[in-house]
Parts: C-alpha cells; structure tokens; sequence
C-alpha cells in the first residue's frame, strides 16, 4: 500500500500527478484523442503525454483509492493509497454506495493536497 511519503517521494508521480483528472476524463483525453478537442478541451498532444491520478474503486466488499498512471499507450495501476477509512467511507457514500470506479471528492482532493505538499 502506497504512503504519502511514497507518493511524495516518487518525483515522477508528483510530476504527472493531477487531482482534478477522473476517470472519464483520463478515457476523453487519451483513448479518444480526435473526439476531445473538437468539443474545446485541453486533449493529448503525444504519445509522451501521462497523467496521474486517483480513483474511488467499490468493485470489491472494501472499497480503496488508487493511483493511476494514464498514457496513450497504457493505464497502469500504480497501486491503492493509503487514507484513512473515514475519508475512503465518505467516498463512497458520496457517490451513493454503488459499485464502480469513479473520481475523488473535493474533500479527498483537499485532503491529498495537504498531506502531498
């Protein structure tokens, strides 16, 4: 399980790492490159573009948030992130109990921000 401290230690995380991305966002900018900026969005100008960021994962009985890191080419699961189990319980009572994968909350974002600076 990934620390802040790992996370904030790790210059190429930091560097790609962006709380305002979600998932769907990650999907519009890197999967669907001609369709994004067509409808004025910021979109992908290489395939060395990547951002990082995290996710509200509920698939399973214990929910987790994780870090992602998107390109062109690949997502890959850097790995679940440690908060605690309040925080990662309002995630999911934020976005209503259901299972899915989702973005993080302004609460979660504040909450990151504090503790990655």
């Amino acid at each position: 399980m990934l620390t802040m401290e790992d996370l904030k230690a790790d210059h190429d995380i930091m560097d790609c790492l962006d709380l305002e991305m979600t998932p769907e966002r990650a999907v519009a900018l890197y999967l669907e490159w001609g369709s994004s900026w067509a409808h004025g969005r910021d979109f992908v100008r290489s395939a060395g573009d990547v951002s990082c960021y995290f996710t509200v994962d509920t698939w399973e009985e214990r929910a987790k948030i994780l870090l992602i890191r998107r390109s062109t080419e690949d997502g890959e699961l850097v790995g679940e992130v440690q908060v605690p189990k309040e925080l990662v319980e309002r995630e999911v009572d934020y976005w209503g109990g259901k299972k899915g994968t989702f973005g993080i909350s302004e609460d979660l974002k504040e909450w990151l921000r504090s503790r990655l600076s």
